[in-house]
């Protein structure tokens, strides 16, 4: 479906609502290697991802030219652990700007934390 990334420069994806999960949080975490991406926006809210799909997010760190990402986890599966792998991408080298939406999850006070 992402065929052709390697030339994104900006994306857009709303797949709230339907049921991705976290295989499918996993497939679009590829999206990381595209190496012209700044800006990614991403929804996937309502989609029954838990902290194996919110550890795969949490690698668009990784992308060598990210500098602008949003991510609206709301209304999943996230616990503690995931929840904190996202919370990590405020230390990831390139992102300058970092949207975080994780409402309606099971983060948890260890998950704030």
């Amino acid at each position: 479906a992402l065929k052709g990334i390697r030339m994104l420069r900006s994306l857009a994806l709303d797949l709230s609502g339907n049921d991705v999960g976290d295989r499918g949080v996993q497939a679009l975490a590829s999206i990381k290697d595209a190496p012209l991406l700044h800006t990614l926006s991403l929804n996937v809210e309502c989609n029954e991802v838990g902290d194996t799909g919110a550890l795969a997010l949490a690698a668009l760190g990784q992308a060598p030219a990210l500098h602008t990402l949003t991510l609206d986890v709301k209304s999943n599966k996230v616990g503690p652990r995931g929840a904190q792998a996202l919370g990590a991408l405020k230390d990831a080298p390139m992102l300058h700007t970092l949207n975080l939406k994780l409402r309606q999850n099971r983060v948890g006070d260890a998950g704030a934390a």
